[in-house]
């Protein structure tokens, strides 16, 4: 009898993996909304519960959405119960890449790759999966490269597991060629790492870059972007300081105006990494500062009144769709659902993370409380 490991039948854990992943994807069937339900509130929901990630969230229902047009495959996963929700999400994102007319060799192709052919024999990983997906796509979906096209000129930043960022530049086939080339002649000529050699050149150029460091004027502690500066870090930024500003003033700052001023707006991007509804992962850099209670409605533009919101969730919120409210701490109440959720700001600004400028008793008393 062929069988993939995870699906031995004299094996007791093979079978509790078995259980638990027919388990999680009955889970997300009953998670699955009405079709006419609010995309966002939808997930926003589940988020609330469960905690989990948004894009999680998404994948996952999209999979449970997507497999019934996958008939042969779907069948598989529930006869086996061999495939987590990790495998099947990497599957149905390449499947939602795959034309319509298509997705019946798509489905043969699915059943035959993970089908066992072998006693034992060992499950691909979801990287594995996702390759062979690619696999397909490169072969029978030729038009869905030049739709990656249109990508060219975008530049991605993503965190890697060595606490440092991978960056990502779309361009040309030969543009890619001359820039890989000239980074590794730099290095061999300057001794030193393809990152550093970019470094090295961006440094160079007469452009004016403006970042902000948070901390002490002679320790800043952390980098616009959020990056917590080692000691060696910190000395560097310390020589490259040309104005400071008094975030203790900022906290209690006040214009007439609509847009805050620049050291609030600093102030409030110090409070906040990401976006401030919960289980959002946008970066503060990259999302809009929000009154609270509305500028329309009477709302101040005032630190305590403002917090950073992505576009999407910011759209939300304008049409009505998500209600949040100050509260006197400095945090934000959101109610999804009906559900209380409070926000609690982790920049480098928050109660939890500013070390500068505290006293040791006090730090330890609200470590100790939280």
């Amino acid at each position: 009898m062929f069988y993939f490991t995870v699906n031995n039948p004299n094996d007791p854990i093979s079978a509790e993996i078995v259980e638990t992943n027919r388990r999680d994807l009955a889970f997300w069937h009953r998670m699955r909304p009405d079709d006419d339900a609010d995309l966002a509130t939808s997930i926003n929901k589940i988020c609330t519960r469960t905690g989990l990630p948004r894009k999680l969230i998404a994948a996952c229902l999209f999979s449970v959405c997507f497999l019934p047009c996958l008939p042969n495959f779907h069948r598989l996963v529930e006869k086996l119960g061999h495939l987590d929700m990790a495998r099947i999400n990497a599957i149905t994102k390449a499947g939602g890449k795959v034309p319509i007319e298509k997705r019946e060799l798509f489905d043969a192709y699915l059943v035959d790759y993970l089908t066992p052919r072998a006693e034992a024999q060992c499950l691909p990983q979801a990287s594995s999966i996702a390759a062979m997906m690619r696999k397909f796509i490169a072969q029978h979906c030729p038009d869905d490269s030049a739709a990656s096209a249109s990508e060219e000129g975008t530049i991605r930043y993503r965190r890697n597991k060595k606490g440092g960022v991978s960056i990502t530049i779309d361009s040309t086939a030969a543009e890619g060629v001359e820039i890989k080339a000239a980074l590794e002649q730099m290095s061999k000529d300057k001794k030193c790492t393809p990152g550093t050699s970019l470094l090295k050149i961006i440094r160079g150029l007469p452009t004016k870059v403006v970042l902000n460091t948070y901390g002490s004027k002679d320790k800043p502690e952390y980098l616009e972007g959020g990056v917590w500066l080692s000691k060696e870090q910190s000395e560097f930024w310390k020589t490259r300081t040309t104005s400071g500003h008094d975030m203790d003033a900022a906290h209690f700052a006040y214009t007439d105006a609509y847009a805050p001023t620049k050291e609030m707006r600093i102030y409030i991007k110090g409070l906040h990494r990401t976006c401030s509804v919960p289980g959002c992962c946008v970066a503060v850099e990259n999302c809009q500062l929000d009154h609270i209670i509305p500028w329309g409605k009477g709302g101040p533009t005032t630190p305590w009144n403002i917090h950073p919101l992505c576009v999407f969730h910011h759209i939300q919120k304008t049409e009505e769709r998500l209600k949040c409210y100050p509260l006197p701490d400095g945090t934000v109440l959101f109610l999804i659902d009906g559900i209380p959720v409070v926000s609690i700001p982790d920049g480098p600004l928050s109660r939890s993370n500013k070390t500068w400028g505290t006293k040791f008793g006090d730090y330890m008393e609200r470590k100790i409380a939280a």
